[in-house]
């Protein structure tokens, strides 16, 4: 065969396993996002109003493929791409694939080790898509199953790919997840402490050294915190407004039930749906006086989907999302009040709150807890549920339908609120 022809059939067989394979588009510098939240919901698209498609768990670690308005989208073990919130996660720098490959026998076992004696901890089939972190003696480092595992290179077509150079990508701002995490002088665990923040708080970064994020603290000085305890966020830094107390706070108060759903019902007649109204439109008099801006979820006996609840406190920001609702069990003996959060960047929220309302009222302190409702767990602010006594018991359900208590419970919420912000 003479080398014109040769050529041209090398040219015609290239195109044709060009076109065999659709991988995905190698990432030269990617990212990672662990998961802070105990169980987070992965969704079709960015956003709450949006379907699940699975749920993940607190620990995990998965690719990042795209970042779109503070919601990250991430590449599930199923091969499958979904987007979750991303201050439910830690998004930090991985380690860069260098290259994508497809499997090219029927099936491949995935190792622990590079090596065949290691245990095998899964399998690919032909045609997967694989991205390579490593190489090491015949051995690929690949992604696999939200962690690293290891393939034999004999067994992987590497996709052609033109490498770009590899850039630090510093996050434009952080959210901090925990409480009293440390603020320190240096990027080190033993240096000197200038500052603490909490969960919750946004800080713009300065810089980024060593998986450091370099901030400024509320009081002005500069330190570091360690990327472990934070998110990256699209949110602007400060929207918490902390050190300001209640002045221009933006809080969502969400009377709970309303219309055809009624909620609880006391011994005496007593309707869950009447109360929370009456007690919201109080809070919302109260918080207005002390300088905050309030948005009611409801203002009349009108039913109020939930997902409408929640996003009117994404559509405008809310630096908090209040909602009241009363308690009523079969067991006519069950008593006290419940404060709820999802999130543990909301705990010092409930915490807070709920013991300004365990010193106003005599109730049964039933604590500060998590709980799964829809108007937490799917609400991109902060948000906590009170649950202000229980209509099921009787001598409860004469004193919480009382003007005198919705006017305790109502002044211990707006000093919470501002013990929160100062």
């Amino acid at each position: 065969m003479g080398k014109k022809a040769f050529l041209i059939m090398f040219i015609l067989i290239s195109m044709i396993a060009g076109c065999s394979k659709d991988p995905s588009p190698v990432i030269s510098d990617t990212e990672t996002a662990t998961i802070a939240g105990e169980v987070v919901n992965v969704r079709e698209k960015p956003g709450t109003s949006y379907s699940i498609i699975t749920q993940i768990h607190q620990g995990e670690t998965y690719p990042v493929i795209d970042k779109k308005n503070d919601w990250i989208e991430i590449k599930l073990d199923s091969e499958e791409t979904g987007w979750i919130a991303g201050w439910l996660a830690t998004v930090q720098a991985g380690e860069t694939i260098q290259k994508a490959g497809v499997v090219t026998v029927q099936q491949l076992n995935v190792r622990s080790k590079p090596s065949t004696d290691s245990e095998a901890v899964g399998t690919l089939q032909e045609g997967d898509t694989v991205h390579v972190l490593d190489e090491e003696n015949g051995w690929m480092k690949i992604f696999y199953h939200s962690s690293t595992a290891w393939v034999s290179d004999r067994y992987i077509q590497i996709q052609a790919n033109e490498q770009s150079e590899n850039h630090s990508r510093i996050a434009e701002n952080i959210m901090v997840l925990h409480d009293d995490s440390n603020v320190r002088k240096k990027p080190d665990i033993q240096s000197n402490i200038v500052g603490q923040a909490h969960a919750g708080e946004i800080y713009q970064v300065l810089d980024e050294q060593d998986g450091w994020f370099q901030i400024e603290t509320t009081k002005g000085k500069k330190g570091y915190i360690p990327e472990w305890i934070v998110s990256s966020t699209d949110r602007p830094a400060g929207i918490r407004k902390n050190g300001k107390g209640l002045s221009d706070q933006l809080i969502v108060i969400d009377a709970g039930h309303g219309g055809h759903d009624q909620g609880a019902a006391g011994i005496n007649g007593t309707i869950e749906k009447e109360l929370t109204l009456e007690t919201a439109k109080l809070l919302k008099k109260k918080l207005e006086k002390a300088g905050a801006d309030i948005l009611l979820t409801r203002s009349s006996d009108q039913y109020v989907p939930l997902q409408q609840r929640t996003m009117m406190a994404a559509e405008n920001e809310a630096d908090a999302f209040i909602s009241l609702h009363y308690d009523s069990i079969e067991e006519d003996s069950a008593s006290g009040h419940t404060t709820y959060y999802y999130y543990a960047y909301e705990k010092r929220l409930a915490d807070t709150i709920h013991s300004h309302l365990s010193k106003a009222i005599k109730l049964k302190d039933r604590g500060s807890n998590f709980g799964n409702y829809y108007v937490m767990r799917e609400n991109t602010q902060p948000a906590v549920l009170l649950e202000l006594g229980y209509l099921s018991n009787e001598e409860e359900e004469q004193l919480i339908k009382t003007k005198k208590y919705r006017e305790m419970i109502t002044d211990a919420i707006v000093e919470g609120l501002k013990d929160y912000y100062d």
